[in-house]
Protein backbone atom coordinates (compact mmCIF):
# COMPACT_ATOMS: atom_id res chain seq x y z
CA UNK A 1 0.00 0.00 0.00
CA UNK A 2 2.56 2.39 0.24
CA UNK A 3 3.43 2.80 -3.53
CA UNK A 4 -0.25 3.47 -4.20
CA UNK A 5 0.01 7.17 -3.50
CA UNK A 6 3.63 7.37 -5.59
CA UNK A 7 1.07 5.64 -8.72
CA UNK A 8 -1.37 7.66 -8.29
CA UNK A 9 0.71 10.74 -8.11
CA UNK A 10 2.62 9.58 -11.48
CA UNK A 11 -0.96 8.99 -12.92
CA UNK A 12 -2.02 12.59 -12.17
CA UNK A 13 1.20 13.68 -13.73
CA UNK A 14 0.88 11.84 -16.98
CA UNK A 15 -2.83 13.56 -17.79
CA UNK A 16 -1.75 16.74 -17.36
CA UNK A 17 0.95 16.38 -19.92
CA UNK A 18 -0.91 14.39 -22.62
CA UNK A 19 -4.35 15.01 -23.84
CA UNK A 20 -4.42 11.44 -23.83
CA UNK A 21 -5.39 8.95 -20.76
CA UNK A 22 -2.37 6.29 -20.02
CA UNK A 23 -1.08 4.07 -17.24
CA UNK A 24 2.03 4.51 -15.95
CA UNK A 25 5.34 2.15 -16.27
CA UNK A 26 4.65 -1.42 -14.29
CA UNK A 27 0.59 -0.85 -14.51
CA UNK A 28 -0.68 -4.39 -15.27
CA UNK A 29 -2.76 -3.95 -18.50
CA UNK A 30 -4.69 -6.14 -21.19
CA UNK A 31 -4.54 -4.81 -24.55
CA UNK A 32 -6.98 -5.71 -27.19
CA UNK A 33 -5.94 -5.40 -30.67
CA UNK A 34 -7.59 -4.54 -33.92
CA UNK A 35 -7.15 -8.04 -35.31
CA UNK A 36 -8.92 -9.28 -32.44
CA UNK A 37 -5.95 -10.79 -30.36
CA UNK A 38 -5.16 -10.08 -27.06
CA UNK A 39 -1.85 -9.47 -25.03
CA UNK A 40 -2.01 -8.92 -20.77
CA UNK A 41 1.00 -8.11 -18.85
CA UNK A 42 3.49 -5.77 -16.89
CA UNK A 43 3.77 -2.13 -19.17
CA UNK A 44 7.78 -2.04 -18.98
CA UNK A 45 8.18 0.62 -22.34
CA UNK A 46 6.49 3.32 -23.73
CA UNK A 47 8.01 4.17 -27.45
CA UNK A 48 6.73 6.87 -29.55
CA UNK A 49 5.11 4.13 -31.87
CA UNK A 50 4.78 1.29 -29.71
CA UNK A 51 4.20 -0.18 -26.42
CA UNK A 52 6.09 -3.17 -24.60
CA UNK A 53 4.34 -6.09 -22.39
CA UNK A 54 6.11 -8.06 -20.26
CA UNK A 55 4.10 -11.76 -19.09
CA UNK A 56 4.77 -13.42 -15.82
CA UNK A 57 7.36 -15.43 -18.02
CA UNK A 58 9.84 -12.38 -18.55
CA UNK A 59 9.07 -12.48 -22.19
CA UNK A 60 8.38 -9.33 -24.00
CA UNK A 61 5.83 -8.23 -26.80
CA UNK A 62 5.72 -4.94 -28.58
CA UNK A 63 2.47 -3.85 -29.89
CA UNK A 64 2.12 -1.13 -32.32
CA UNK A 65 -0.03 2.02 -31.18
CA UNK A 66 -1.72 1.67 -34.93
CA UNK A 67 -2.99 -2.10 -33.65
CA UNK A 68 -4.08 -1.31 -30.79
CA UNK A 69 -8.03 -1.46 -30.36
CA UNK A 70 -8.02 -0.71 -26.56
CA UNK A 71 -5.92 -0.41 -23.16
CA UNK A 72 -7.30 -1.31 -19.71
CA UNK A 73 -5.41 -1.54 -16.65
CA UNK A 74 -5.96 -4.84 -14.60
CA UNK A 75 -7.77 -4.63 -11.39
CA UNK A 76 -4.70 -5.33 -8.45
CA UNK A 77 -5.93 -6.19 -5.34
CA UNK A 78 -2.66 -5.90 -3.40
CA UNK A 79 0.52 -4.20 -4.71
CA UNK A 80 3.26 -7.37 -4.67
CA UNK A 81 6.72 -6.32 -3.19
CA UNK A 82 9.32 -5.34 -6.04
CA UNK A 83 12.24 -8.27 -6.53
CA UNK A 84 14.70 -8.31 -9.09
CA UNK A 85 14.14 -9.78 -12.47
CA UNK A 86 15.79 -13.22 -12.87
CA UNK A 87 14.57 -13.69 -15.95
CA UNK A 88 15.84 -12.33 -19.34
CA UNK A 89 14.25 -9.64 -21.13
CA UNK A 90 15.04 -8.86 -24.62
CA UNK A 91 14.74 -4.83 -25.11
CA UNK A 92 16.33 -2.65 -28.25
CA UNK A 93 18.14 -0.22 -25.57
CA UNK A 94 19.24 -0.20 -22.40
CA UNK A 95 16.22 1.87 -21.05
CA UNK A 96 14.29 -1.10 -21.52
CA UNK A 97 15.34 -2.71 -18.75
CA UNK A 98 14.36 -0.32 -16.13
CA UNK A 99 11.32 -1.75 -14.50
CA UNK A 100 8.68 0.30 -12.09
CA UNK A 101 7.45 -1.37 -8.92
CA UNK A 102 4.57 -3.84 -9.74
CA UNK A 103 1.87 -1.97 -8.27
CA UNK A 104 -1.45 -0.70 -10.17
CA UNK A 105 -3.51 2.53 -9.45
CA UNK A 106 -6.31 2.14 -7.59
CA UNK A 107 -8.90 3.86 -10.01
CA UNK A 108 -11.35 1.43 -12.37
CA UNK A 109 -9.75 0.51 -15.56
CA UNK A 110 -10.32 2.68 -18.59
CA UNK A 111 -10.66 2.00 -21.91
CA UNK A 112 -7.70 4.29 -24.10
CA UNK A 113 -8.39 4.96 -27.72
CA UNK A 114 -5.32 4.32 -29.55
CA UNK A 115 -2.94 7.76 -30.07
CA UNK A 116 0.60 8.74 -29.53
CA UNK A 117 1.33 8.01 -25.91
CA UNK A 118 3.12 10.54 -23.47
CA UNK A 119 7.22 10.37 -22.99
CA UNK A 120 8.64 7.64 -20.84
CA UNK A 121 8.12 9.54 -16.85
CA UNK A 122 10.98 9.21 -14.57
CA UNK A 123 11.42 6.05 -12.78
CA UNK A 124 9.66 6.28 -9.50
CA UNK A 125 11.20 5.70 -5.87
CA UNK A 126 10.97 1.78 -6.07
CA UNK A 127 14.16 -0.21 -6.49
CA UNK A 128 15.61 -0.70 -10.01
CA UNK A 129 15.48 -3.68 -11.30
CA UNK A 130 18.78 -5.09 -12.37
CA UNK A 131 19.49 -5.17 -16.70
CA UNK A 132 19.69 -9.14 -17.13
CA UNK A 133 22.04 -10.44 -19.49
CA UNK A 134 20.07 -11.28 -23.15
CA UNK A 135 20.13 -15.12 -23.30
CA UNK A 136 21.98 -16.66 -26.08
CA UNK A 137 20.03 -18.79 -27.41
CA UNK A 138 22.56 -19.80 -30.03
CA UNK A 139 23.11 -23.89 -29.77
CA UNK A 140 26.39 -25.08 -27.63
CA UNK A 141 29.22 -26.11 -29.51
CA UNK A 142 28.67 -29.94 -29.90
CA UNK A 143 31.97 -31.64 -28.99
CA UNK A 144 32.78 -34.32 -32.15
CA UNK A 145 34.00 -37.76 -30.96
CA UNK A 146 37.11 -39.23 -32.25
CA UNK A 147 36.48 -40.67 -35.44
CA UNK A 148 37.57 -44.12 -35.30
CA UNK A 149 40.48 -45.59 -37.97
CA UNK A 150 39.41 -47.10 -41.04
CA UNK A 151 39.30 -50.56 -40.96
CA UNK A 152 41.06 -52.40 -43.38
CA UNK A 153 39.28 -55.06 -45.43
CA UNK A 154 41.23 -57.53 -46.80
CA UNK A 155 39.66 -59.26 -49.72
CA UNK A 156 40.60 -62.68 -50.68
CA UNK A 157 41.48 -63.03 -54.85
CA UNK A 158 38.68 -63.62 -56.72
CA UNK A 159 38.39 -67.08 -58.14
CA UNK A 160 39.04 -67.41 -62.04
CA UNK A 161 35.40 -67.40 -64.33
CA UNK A 162 34.63 -71.17 -65.34
CA UNK A 163 35.77 -71.83 -68.80
CA UNK A 164 32.98 -71.17 -71.01
CA UNK A 165 31.01 -74.43 -71.86
CA UNK A 166 30.80 -75.40 -75.11
CA UNK A 167 27.31 -76.04 -77.12
CA UNK A 168 27.49 -79.14 -79.53
CA UNK A 169 26.94 -79.02 -83.10
CA UNK A 170 25.32 -80.74 -85.17
CA UNK A 171 24.80 -82.37 -88.88
CA UNK A 172 22.29 -83.46 -91.06
CA UNK A 173 23.88 -86.93 -92.81
CA UNK A 174 21.64 -88.13 -95.16
CA UNK A 175 21.69 -92.06 -96.14
CA UNK A 176 20.81 -92.07 -100.00
CA UNK A 177 17.94 -93.79 -101.78
CA UNK A 178 18.77 -97.13 -103.42
CA UNK A 179 20.52 -98.56 -100.21
CA UNK A 180 20.63 -101.65 -98.98
CA UNK A 181 20.95 -103.38 -95.52
CA UNK A 182 21.45 -106.14 -94.31
CA UNK A 183 19.16 -107.66 -92.21
CA UNK A 184 18.19 -110.51 -89.91
CA UNK A 185 14.32 -111.56 -89.26
CA UNK A 186 13.52 -111.66 -85.45
CA UNK A 187 9.67 -112.17 -86.66
CA UNK A 188 9.31 -116.04 -87.53
CA UNK A 189 6.49 -115.68 -90.85
CA UNK A 190 4.54 -118.04 -92.61
CA UNK A 191 2.20 -117.74 -95.61
CA UNK A 192 -0.25 -120.31 -94.24
CA UNK A 193 0.01 -118.27 -90.35
CA UNK A 194 0.77 -114.43 -90.83
CA UNK A 195 -1.65 -112.10 -91.57
CA UNK A 196 -1.80 -109.02 -93.23
CA UNK A 197 -0.41 -106.04 -90.72
CA UNK A 198 0.57 -108.43 -88.87
CA UNK A 199 4.49 -106.52 -87.24
CA UNK A 200 7.47 -107.67 -88.62
CA UNK A 201 10.78 -106.96 -86.90
CA UNK A 202 14.39 -107.72 -87.87
CA UNK A 203 17.97 -106.67 -86.86
CA UNK A 204 20.64 -105.11 -88.69
CA UNK A 205 23.61 -107.12 -89.36
CA UNK A 206 26.21 -104.70 -90.13
CA UNK A 207 26.32 -100.73 -89.41
CA UNK A 208 25.78 -97.95 -91.80
CA UNK A 209 28.39 -94.90 -92.02
CA UNK A 210 28.29 -91.53 -94.14
CA UNK A 211 31.65 -89.74 -94.26
CA UNK A 212 33.05 -91.17 -91.04
CA UNK A 213 29.69 -91.07 -88.70
CA UNK A 214 27.94 -94.19 -87.74
CA UNK A 215 23.82 -93.25 -88.36
CA UNK A 216 22.72 -96.43 -88.04
CA UNK A 217 25.09 -99.06 -85.55
CA UNK A 218 24.61 -102.67 -85.95
CA UNK A 219 21.79 -104.59 -84.10
CA UNK A 220 19.49 -101.37 -84.83
CA UNK A 221 15.71 -102.75 -84.96
CA UNK A 222 14.00 -102.14 -88.30
CA UNK A 223 10.24 -102.40 -87.79
CA UNK A 224 7.39 -103.09 -90.64
CA UNK A 225 4.45 -105.02 -91.39
CA UNK A 226 3.32 -108.10 -93.85
CA UNK A 227 1.22 -106.83 -96.77
CA UNK A 228 0.25 -110.29 -98.46
CA UNK A 229 -0.42 -113.60 -96.48
CA UNK A 230 -1.78 -116.35 -99.29
CA UNK A 231 -1.47 -120.17 -98.04
CA UNK A 232 -1.27 -122.80 -101.06
CA UNK A 233 -4.31 -123.97 -102.80
CA UNK A 234 -4.97 -127.52 -104.49
CA UNK A 235 -3.60 -128.32 -108.00
CA UNK A 236 -3.44 -124.89 -109.22
CA UNK A 237 -2.25 -121.57 -106.79
CA UNK A 238 0.86 -121.41 -105.02
CA UNK A 239 1.63 -119.95 -101.36
CA UNK A 240 2.64 -116.40 -101.41
CA UNK A 241 4.06 -113.94 -98.42
CA UNK A 242 4.69 -110.16 -98.36
CA UNK A 243 6.55 -108.07 -95.96
CA UNK A 244 8.18 -104.53 -96.24
CA UNK A 245 9.60 -101.90 -93.24
CA UNK A 246 8.71 -98.85 -92.54
CA UNK A 247 10.98 -97.37 -89.22
CA UNK A 248 13.91 -97.96 -87.84
CA UNK A 249 14.89 -97.47 -83.88
CA UNK A 250 17.54 -94.88 -83.24
CA UNK A 251 18.68 -94.06 -79.71
CA UNK A 252 16.73 -90.34 -80.51
CA UNK A 253 14.02 -92.43 -81.12
CA UNK A 254 12.46 -93.87 -83.89
CA UNK A 255 13.10 -92.55 -87.67
CA UNK A 256 10.57 -93.33 -90.68
CA UNK A 257 12.06 -95.21 -93.62
CA UNK A 258 10.74 -96.34 -96.65
CA UNK A 259 11.80 -99.45 -98.35
CA UNK A 260 10.63 -102.37 -101.18
CA UNK A 261 8.34 -104.85 -100.53
CA UNK A 262 10.35 -108.40 -99.83
CA UNK A 263 8.02 -111.55 -101.06
CA UNK A 264 8.47 -115.02 -101.38
CA UNK A 265 6.40 -117.65 -103.46
CA UNK A 266 6.49 -121.63 -103.06
CA UNK A 267 8.35 -123.72 -105.74
CA UNK A 268 5.93 -125.28 -108.42
CA UNK A 269 5.03 -128.75 -107.59
CA UNK A 270 3.76 -130.13 -111.59
CA UNK A 271 6.90 -132.46 -111.70
CA UNK A 272 6.01 -134.12 -108.40
CA UNK A 273 2.53 -134.21 -109.58
CA UNK A 274 3.62 -136.01 -112.90
CA UNK A 275 5.41 -138.24 -111.04
CA UNK A 276 2.57 -139.18 -108.84
CA UNK A 277 0.51 -139.82 -111.57
CA UNK A 278 2.65 -141.66 -113.57
CA UNK A 279 3.46 -144.39 -110.70
CA UNK A 280 0.31 -144.74 -110.19
CA UNK A 281 -0.39 -145.71 -114.41
CA UNK A 282 2.61 -148.26 -114.21
CA UNK A 283 2.07 -150.18 -111.18
CA UNK A 284 -1.97 -150.37 -113.11
CA UNK A 285 -0.70 -151.90 -115.90
CA UNK A 286 1.50 -154.31 -114.25
CA UNK A 287 -1.52 -155.66 -111.84
CA UNK A 288 -3.79 -155.64 -115.02
CA UNK A 289 -0.67 -157.32 -117.38
CA UNK A 290 -1.06 -160.66 -114.86
CA UNK A 291 -4.57 -160.65 -114.27
CA UNK A 292 -5.80 -160.38 -117.79
CA UNK A 293 -2.80 -160.62 -119.92
CA UNK A 294 -2.76 -157.18 -122.89
CA UNK A 295 -5.92 -156.21 -122.45
CA UNK A 296 -5.59 -156.72 -118.66
CA UNK A 297 -2.23 -154.31 -118.62
CA UNK A 298 -4.03 -151.37 -120.96
CA UNK A 299 -6.59 -151.78 -118.30
CA UNK A 300 -4.64 -152.01 -115.62
CA UNK A 301 -2.82 -148.47 -116.71
CA UNK A 302 -5.99 -146.82 -116.78
CA UNK A 303 -6.94 -147.50 -113.81
CA UNK A 304 -3.32 -146.74 -111.98
CA UNK A 305 -3.52 -143.42 -113.93
CA UNK A 306 -6.69 -141.94 -112.26
CA UNK A 307 -5.30 -143.38 -108.93
CA UNK A 308 -2.53 -141.31 -109.19
CA UNK A 309 -4.57 -138.03 -110.49
CA UNK A 310 -6.62 -138.49 -107.40
CA UNK A 311 -3.44 -138.57 -105.10
CA UNK A 312 -2.05 -134.86 -106.89
CA UNK A 313 -6.03 -133.56 -106.07
CA UNK A 314 -5.57 -134.77 -102.89
CA UNK A 315 -2.38 -132.86 -101.90
CA UNK A 316 -1.83 -129.10 -101.49
CA UNK A 317 1.42 -127.79 -102.57
CA UNK A 318 4.06 -126.22 -100.46
CA UNK A 319 3.99 -123.39 -97.79
CA UNK A 320 6.18 -119.88 -97.63
CA UNK A 321 8.32 -120.43 -94.11
CA UNK A 322 10.92 -118.01 -93.26
CA UNK A 323 11.84 -118.83 -89.45
CA UNK A 324 13.43 -116.35 -87.34
CA UNK A 325 17.14 -115.66 -88.37
CA UNK A 326 16.01 -115.50 -92.01
CA UNK A 327 18.82 -113.41 -93.69
CA UNK A 328 16.63 -110.66 -95.75
CA UNK A 329 17.88 -107.48 -97.88
CA UNK A 330 16.06 -104.09 -97.20
CA UNK A 331 16.37 -101.97 -100.45
CA UNK A 332 15.52 -97.82 -99.20
CA UNK A 333 13.56 -96.00 -101.70
CA UNK A 334 13.70 -92.76 -100.27
CA UNK A 335 16.68 -91.24 -98.37
CA UNK A 336 16.86 -91.17 -95.05
CA UNK A 337 18.16 -88.14 -93.35
CA UNK A 338 19.78 -88.26 -89.70
CA UNK A 339 21.40 -85.52 -87.60
CA UNK A 340 24.50 -86.31 -85.46
CA UNK A 341 26.38 -84.70 -82.96
CA UNK A 342 29.94 -83.43 -84.41
CA UNK A 343 32.14 -83.71 -81.75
Amino acid sequence: MKHLPILLAAAIALASCTKTETYPLGTDVTVAKSDGASVSGRLVEVKPDRIVIQNRDGLSTEVLKSQIASLKAAPVAEPRPVAEATSPAPTTSPATAEAAPPAAAAKPPATVEPAPLAAKPRPTTGTKAKPAPSADNSPAPVAHAAEPAPVVEHKEPAAPPPPPVKLPEYRDLTIPSGTTLSATLATPLASDTSKVEDTVRATLKSPVSIEGFELVPAGATIVGHVTKAEPAAKVKGRAFLAFRFSSVDLAAGPENISSETISREAAATKGKDAAKIGVGAGAGAVIGGIIGGGSGAATGAAIGGGAGTATVLATKGDEVRLPAGTPVSVKLTSPLTIRVEVK
